[in-house]
């Protein structure tokens, strides 16, 4: 049976880097380009220049990327807010690696964690699913195709402490359903009937999360939920029935852990999609899938020395073996190239030790073939990574 892949979340041994891009962006002045001179760049694509999407360094939450406006480009989503209200923004690619401003979204500010882009009526146009803290509404936009967006329902509660959401079919209907990571309270999974009503129950035994994805996780084409802990309690697979009934809860990693950075994808390449995570004081492991949904203890990949915030996995290296990208605290972002075998990385700085990456994005951006990186952070402008792909 097709394996489903994993939905949002809502996904590279140092590099040459340009700091800043020499171009202006809707009327705001770039900084000049700034080479830094890093080795090792033979093991990744890159080397990577940096594309400012703001002059503004203020509360950007995270960032998806997907074809808005129907031209055939990829644009970009930046998500703005989380316990302040912001207004998140649309920037529209040419498919060269420019961004332009798009029309402002109908929502106005709000205290916004992450945006999810997704068919959710089945009209052939990506939607925007908007995860907003209390006491916000938990927002659907529908787009008209051309990337204008109207309010088109809500879900949830708008008490609820949502950080992360994830979007994916969890009862077989073939609408995208909901799953919420609420911190300090119960997460949830929200059932769509394709017209944006939602029924929305709670994950058993799901105290606290800031991060959840949808993804089939034991091989049975139905797709899981992947719940990490935010507050010193033990993470979990939510195994599905197909009808969005989870009738079992299989742990991973450690019993009392704090995350907020997590990624699924398949590292080994055994068909069976795994579990990158990074619990707080412990470093950042990897979860491999033994194939019925049960994880190992984990392979660290890196020790306990920074502050994680965000993650994702993309094929950066186009090996056909995931890398995991990971946003810190003032301290570079690092990419570990993974060597093919799932269990070995090397890790790549890249960027600089401004800012707090809460949100991570990749896709490719101007055309190339190669996957970029959309970069959203506090205290330091936000910005896109386009790989500069390797000369023969």
């Amino acid at each position: 049976m097709k394996r489903a892949t994993p939905t949002s979340v809502h996904l590279p041994a140092r590099l040459v880097i340009a700091s800043l891009a020499s171009f202006a962006l809707s009327g705001e002045t770039a900084n000049t380009e700034e080479p830094i001179n890093q080795p090792h760049q033979e093991i990744v694509p890159g080397p990577f220049r940096s594309v400012p999407l703001e002059s503004l360094a203020d509360f950007p939450s995270n960032a998806s990327i997907g074809d808005l406006n129907g031209d055939g480009h990829a644009d970009i989503l930046l998500l703005k807010g989380r316990h302040e209200p912001l207004k998140s923004r649309v920037f529209l690619g040419d498919g060269k690696g420019h961004f332009s401003p798009g029309p402002p979204l109908p929502s106005g500010p709000l205290r916004t964690y992450s945006g999810v882009l997704a068919d959710m009526t089945k009209s052939g146009h990506l939607d925007i699913v908007l995860g907003n803290d209390q006491p916000d509404r938990k927002l659907v936009l529908l787009n008209d195709g051309k990337g204008h967006f109207r309010v088109g329902g809500t879900y949830g509660d708008p008490n609820w402490s949502t950080r992360n959401i994830a979007v994916g079919d969890l009862n077989g209907d073939g609408f995208p359903d909901i799953a919420v990571a609420n911190r300090g309270m119960a997460s949830y999974v929200c059932i769509n009937d394709g017209k944006l009503h939602f029924h929305c129950g709670p994950l058993p035994d799901s105290p606290s999360s800031a991060t959840v994805a949808i993804a089939d996780m034991d091989g049975d084409g139905i797709n899981d939920v992947i719940y990490a802990c935010r507050d010193d309690c033990q993470s979990a697979v939510y195994l599905n029935d197909g009808k969005g009934n989870f009738i079992r809860r299989v742990s991973w990693g450690p019993p009392k852990a704090s995350i907020r950075a997590m990624a699924v994808a398949d590292f080994d390449g055994d068909g069976n999609l795994d579990i990158a995570a990074c619990p707080e004081g412990l470093g950042c492991f990897v979860y491999l899938n033994n194939g019925a949904g049960h994880f190992g203890d984990g392979i660290k990949i890196q020790g306990p020395g920074f502050l994680p915030y965000s993650m994702i996995a993309a094929d950066l290296s186009k090996n056909n073996r995931p890398d995991i990208v990971v946003g810190y605290v003032n301290t570079p972002l690092e990419i570990f190239v993974n060597d093919g075998t799932g269990r070995a990385y090397q890790a790549v700085p890249f960027g600089i030790n401004k800012g707090t990456v809460y949100g991570l994005a990749a896709g490719d951006l101007d055309g190339d073939g190669w996957p970029d990186i959309v970069v959203a952070q506090n205290g330091a402008p936000s910005f896109v990574m386009l790989t500069e792909r390797k000369k023969p």
